[in-house]
């Protein structure tokens, strides 16, 4: 089947011909998190076939938005990552998400819910905007998976695994986030109940939940 196009001399509607299509931008939300195998895909995006996944991944390869690399021995795998134009999207992505985060209640039965897609969720709360106080490296601890924070010049990037001398660890679950983020419960509360840890410089958690738009905050 041909791919259809709108045939409009429009950067929004040349975008969307590549991006529009089902599963491509979540892939790229993937892959906005570190360089991921084809197995990791799957399992970020359960909901997706073989089949279409390697020609989702094929179009993006063709418009240069990501590319392969072999990572060094000892894995020795080949893995997708963003090109530059790839991660000149992830502004627009975390935008798309922070608008659809205030439409969201608790998932439904059916819906998947990860540690992924919290974790990117939380990045996309962050207020580019925020004091530059909060510039620094943090990392968030997720039942079993960690997840590093670099917040610069009004920025955000965020990957899997630890970070090297974060100014904040915070450690918390699957089901305190999500309250979190659909505002059935707040920072403090979770703070009071120990769902949720912070630990760090009391300043540089302070700028943390101020560029997160979650204060206010007692540590």
């Amino acid at each position: 089947m041909a791919k259809r196009s709108y045939d409009e001399y429009c950067g929004l509607a040349v975008a969307l011909d590549l991006l529009g299509e089902r599963w491509t931008m979540l892939i790229l939300r993937e892959l906005m998190m570190g360089p991921k195998r084809f197995t990791d895909l799957q399992v970020g995006l359960p909901g997706i076939g073989t089949g279409l996944l390697t020609q989702r991944l094929r179009e993006l390869e063709d418009a240069t938005v990501i590319e392969k690399a072999v990572l060094p021995p000892p894995a020795a795998s080949t893995v997708y990552q963003l090109t530059a134009d790839g991660e000149a999207l992830r502004a627009p992505l975390l935008g798309l998400t922070r608008w659809g985060l205030r439409r969201m209640g608790t998932p439904t039965e059916g819906q998947t819910a990860n540690v992924n897609l919290l974790a990117f969720a939380m990045a996309a709360r962050f207020n580019p905007r925020s004091s530059p106080a909060a510039d620094g490296i943090y990392e968030l601890r997720l039942g079993d998976s960690t997840f590093q924070f670099t917040i610069a010049d009004g920025d955000i990037q965020i990957q899997s695994g630890h970070a090297q001398h974060a100014l904040a660890v915070i450690t918390t679950d699957m089901a305190t986030l999500i309250a979190i983020n659909n505002g059935a419960a707040t920072l403090n509360d979770a703070l009071s109940d120990q769902t949720l840890t912070v630990e760090g410089d009391p300043a540089a958690i302070a700028s943390l939940a101020d560029a997160f738009e979650l204060t206010p905050v007692d540590v």
